[in-house]
């Protein structure tokens, strides 16, 4: 059985996302897609698995995994660096099984797959199908609108 890892603060989950979960569920046999969150992010970790565990829930490879994690202990992940992916690799070792592929749009999943001592399969299309960071989609959700799932859509909706 070969187990792929998806990893990502997911805030929120767009149609990128999606498209790249999609790519390494046609790769490997079980998917863990690692939710990270620490405790003072704008939503709520629970909040982006229930919406990962919904996009998936009629397919039996997408394990849905959430990883809360305080910053003191692992700092976060916003630039790719060789001592701050080993961290990283070192924490996910003690909380996942083994992992034998890393799924990433960016050069990050190759830093981590040398020290998750796993392969590591790069897809750039998600950057191609929402050419804009999530961090860009948080400051507008309605400005790109239709990057976001109907289920991502309706907590905006909401919080209006």
């Amino acid at each position: 059985m070969k187990r792929g890892l998806i990893t990502g603060k997911f805030m929120p989950v767009h149609k990128g996302h999606i498209a790249l979960i999609d790519f390494a569920l046609d790769h490997c046999d079980e998917l863990i897609v690692l939710v990270s969150a620490s405790y003072d992010e704008p939503i709520p970790g629970s909040q982006r698995l229930e919406w990962i565990t919904e996009l998936y829930k009629d397919n039996h490879k997408v394990k849905p995994w959430l990883l809360n994690y305080d910053e003191v202990v692992v700092p976060g992940v916003s630039e790719s660096s060789d001592n701050l992916t080993r961290i990283w690799a070192n924490y996910l070792q003690q909380q996942l099984p083994p992992i034998d592929v890393i799924f990433a749009s960016e050069a990050y999943g190759a830093y981590m797959s040398r020290f998750l001592n796993c392969e590591s399969m790069i897809y750039s299309e998600p950057c191609k199908i929402v050419p804009v960071a999530a961090t860009q989609i948080m400051k507008d959700p309605a400005g790109y609108w239709d990057y976001l799932p109907g289920i991502v859509q309706e907590y905006f909706s909401k919080e209006k």
